[in-house]
C-alpha cells in the first residue's frame, strides 16, 4: 500500500490544525510499531508521553502526527520532517489506519451458512462459513465471521461487526422454585436488540430477554470471552473488555468501561461514564462518573 501524504492530509480535513514542513514527494507505506519505524511510516506520538519532542526528533519517520506540546525545532526541520497537528493523534492514527491500512470488508454469503428463509439481510453485508442465522434482521454493512449463531428475534444494526463463535440470543439460566425445591424453567420471550456501529468479540455470549428485550447500545465494544444476560440494557459507546460475565437484568449506563474479568451482579446498576476495574465483583449499585475496584467492590478514593 502506497499513499501520498497529501492523500492523508486531505482525508483528516478539519482534524488538523496546521502541518510544518514540506510534505510533497513523501510518500507513505506503512503504520509500524515504534522499534520498526522508517521513513516511509507514518509516526504518531502519543499525547500522554512525557518525552514527545524527543521521539518526535529521533523518529525515522518523516511525516509525524502530533499535538501542539511539539515543537517544529530546528532539529525537525533540519531533518525535513512534517509535523501534522491534531488536537488528538490517537484518535486520528486509528482513523487512517481504517480509512487506508485496515483490510477491506468482505461481503457475500459463505456457501456453508445456514439461513432461515424469512431473515432479513441488508445491504453490504457478509455472513461467514458455518453461521446459523434463525429468523432475525440483520442491517447494513454487517461483518459476521465464522461459526456464529443468532436465533430468531434478534435485530443487528448497521455498521456491526461480530466475531467467530459468538452465540446472541440464547436463553440464559433463568428457573423458579416452588413450594418443594423443583425448579422450573421460566421461558425467554424477548430479545436481542444491538444498534448501530458495535463490535462484539469472539465466543461472546449474549442472552435474549426473559419478557424484554436485552439491548447493546449505538456504538458500544465488547471484547473476546464476554457473557451478558437476559435483560441487560447496556449503554451508547461502552468498553466491555474481555472474560467480563454480566448477569440478568443489569443497566450499565453511557460512556462506561468495564475491565476484564469483573463480574457484575444481576439486577445492579452502572452509572453513566463509570469505570469497573479488573477482578472486580459488583454487588451494589455503582454512580454515575465513579471507578469501583476489588471484592467485593468499592469506590476507589484517590
Amino acid at each position: 500500500m502506497v499513499f501520498e501524504l497529501s492523500e492523508i492530509i486531505n482525508y483528516l480535513g478539519d482534524s488538523i490544525e496546521s502541518v510544518k514542513g514540506e510534505i510533497d514527494h513523501i510518500v507513505i507505506k506503512y503504520l509500524k510499531d515504534p522499534k520498526e519505524v522508517d521513513k516511509h511510516t507514518l509516526d504518531w506520538v502519543n499525547p500522554l508521553k512525557k518525552n514527545k519532542q524527543e521521539i518526535a526528533e529521533t523518529t525515522e519517520a518523516k511525516a509525524i502526527l502530533v499535538d501542539s506540546e511539539v515543537v517544529y525545532s530546528q532539529e525537525l526541520q533540519k531533518k525535513q520532517k512534517v509535523l501534522i497537528y491534531v488536537n488528538n493523534p490517537k484518535i486520528c492514527i486509528a482513523l487512517i489506519a481504517n480509512k487506508f491500512f485496515d483490510k477491506k470488508r468482505q461481503t457475500g454469503i459463505h456457501p456453508s451458512a445456514m439461513i432461515d428463509k424469512e431473515v432479513q439481510i441488508g445491504g453490504n453485508t457478509y455472513i461467514g462459513p458455518n453461521c446459523i442465522l434463525e429468523k432475525c434482521i440483520i442491517g447494513d454493512n454487517v461483518q459476521l465471521h465464522g461459526n456464529i449463531f443468532i436465533y430468531e428475534n434478534v435485530v443487528v444494526g448497521n455498521n456491526v461487526e461480530i466475531h467467530a463463535g459468538t452465540i446472541i440470543g440464547n436463553e440464559a439460566h433463568n428457573f423458579v422454585e416452588d413450594d418443594n425445591g423443583k425448579k422450573v424453567k421460566f421461558p425467554h420471550l424477548g430479545g436481542v436488540i444491538i444498534e448501530d456501529n458495535v463490535t462484539i468479540g469472539a465466543q461472546s455470549v449474549i442472552s435474549k430477554g426473559v419478557l424484554s428485550n436485552t439491548v447493546i447500545g449505538e456504538g458500544t465494544k465488547i471484547a473476546q470471552l464476554v457473557f451478558i444476560g437476559a435483560n441487560n440494557k447496556i449503554g451508547i459507546n461502552c468498553a466491555i473488555r474481555p472474560n467480563v460475565m454480566i448477569s440478568g437484568s443489569v443497566m450499565i449506563g453511557d460512556f462506561s468501561i468495564i475491565a476484564s474479568s469483573a463480574t457484575i451482579r444481576e439486577q445492579t446498576n452502572i452509572g453513566t461514564n463509570s469505570f469497573i476495574g479488573m477482578g472486580a465483583v459488583v454487588t451494589k449499585n455503582v454512580p454515575d462518573n465513579e471507578i469501583w475496584v476489588g471484592n467485593p467492590a468499592r469506590k476507589l478514593i484517590k
